[in-house]
């Protein structure tokens, strides 16, 4: 990422921030194709009708863009935080550990035993000069991980509903449920960065039934039917 790192300020006309995406997703596939599509067939076997062309890796959680264009780079940020992810699974193992289960079952069942590059979550997004307004990222499983790094001013993170404001330090760690609760950054000045370690919620469907490719004979289930 040679030329992004650099001191700026987040209040200044038609800022923008660059966001990095090492995640495997599945809120992009084929959730119910399986249903319906005849069994005993090979789902790369199916195509659809007046169709010429099906991208079949649609029907199974796949790394983002970024990973599959820039493999070794992915792989060299993924090594870069392999620490932290380690200390950040312990704590989550230790004060979340029914969470942890679920968060872990969808990244040990992806595809080709492909591994996540954040385990347990199912991948991490890397921010540079990050700032954003009011939201909720709504497509997270449970909750997040905030660690930044470099050198600013201001920058607070603010959780709306709870009323929390938070001034983070350099290599701080903050997990909280960030698809529940409104969250934004004020203003700052400085270089300054994120890491987000993250799960797709829709993975729970991958678990359930394969997206509908497998019988729906799986223990888990995580009861929240709105994460279909």
């Amino acid at each position: 990422m040679g030329g992004e790192l650099y001191s700026d300020k987040s209040d200044r006309p038609g800022y923008s921030y660059l966001a990095w995406h090492c995640s495997y997703y599945n809120r992009y596939a084929e959730k119910f194709a399986g249903h319906d599509a005849p069994k005993g067939v090979h789902p790369n076997f199916i195509f659809k009708t007046d169709k010429s062309r099906v991208n079949h890796t649609q029907r199974v959680p796949h790394a983002s863009k970024e990973v599959e264009d820039n493999p070794k780079e992915a792989a060299m940020l993924a090594e870069m935080i392999h620490l932290i992810t380690i200390i950040v699974e312990h704590h989550i193992k230790q004060f979340l550990p029914e969470d942890y289960v679920e968060m872990q079952i969808y990244v040990s069942r992806l595809p080709l035993n492909e591994r996540s590059l954040a385990y347990p979550f199912g991948g991490f997004v890397v921010n540079i000069g990050v700032t954003t307004r009011g939201h909720r990222d709504r497509f997270d499983k449970k909750f997040c991980v905030i660690i930044p790094a470099g050198c600013w001013t201001g920058g607070e993170l603010c959780l709306f509903e709870t009323g929390f404001v938070f001034r983070l330090h350099p290599w701080d760690i903050l997990i909280f449920p960030s698809c529940d609760v409104t969250h934004f950054n004020l203003h700052y000045e400085g270089v300054r960065t994120s890491i987000v370690l993250h799960s797709d919620k829709y993975g729970d469907q991958w678990v359930r039934d394969g997206n509908g490719w497998l019988p729906n004979d799986n223990e888990y289930d995580s009861g929240d039917e709105d994460n279909v």
